[in-house]
């Protein structure tokens, strides 16, 4: 069975380098042929689950979940962990996730389906995460912490330790989350506020 992706954008670019290798990558049929002219590039139409196991290489947290939703109920996912990547004793990490280079994950964490872990992002002790967590270059989440479904943490954001986080949730670049989120929205600044 190939191996594909799902998304063609800046993030699937970044998953095939830090992979070293080029792959077919599947859009959603308007994008397949008005944005790209490239012969890897395929409409969705035609993805065949049965030829193909595939990573949902989009960015976007809530994005990548709509897309996982979008996907045949018979289709296979792989994940990818960098060969820099530190990974401790029981840490458990779902379908389709990307674990990308210089990244730690240190002891007893769990992360759900479709996470992107982009580029040296730390997790702490016992920390677990849902379904479609993003972790932009740099973002650090502290030992202990609870985040939700579809939560999207910034370049170089901090998650305090014992912190817990609702689902559908974005945290902005450099962003410092010193207590609980407990309401769904955008947060910036140190300590990190909501502002929509």
């Amino acid at each position: 069975m190939k191996q594909a992706l799902i998304g063609a954008g800046g993030h699937a670019r970044e998953v095939m380098m830090q992979m070293g290798q080029d792959f077919i990558c599947f859009v959603d049929d308007q994008y397949a042929s008005d944005r790209y002219v490239d012969d890897n590039i395929l409409p969705l139409s035609k993805f065949d689950p049965t030829k193909y196991e595939v990573m949902i290489a989009i960015g976007d947290s809530r994005d990548r979940l709509s897309m996982a939703l979008k996907m045949p109920h018979d289709t296979r996912y792989f994940t990818f962990v960098h060969p820099t990547a530190l990974i401790g004793d029981h840490v458990r990490v779902g379908n389709g996730s990307f674990i990308g280079a210089y990244s730690i994950l240190t002891a007893n964490v769990t992360i759900g389906k479709h996470a992107l872990l982009n580029r040296a992002n730390h997790i702490g002790h016992d920390t677990k995460a849902g379904l479609g967590l993003s972790m932009m270059p740099g973002a650090i989440v502290s030992g202990n912490c609870e985040i939700g479904d579809s939560v999207y943490i910034g370049t170089n954001a901090t998650i305090k330790q014992d912190t817990r986080i609702c689902d559908s949730t974005t945290i902005g670049l450099n962003a410092g989350v010193v207590k609980d989120i407990t309401e769904s929205g955008t947060y910036v600044g140190l300590p990190a506020e909501k502002v929509n």
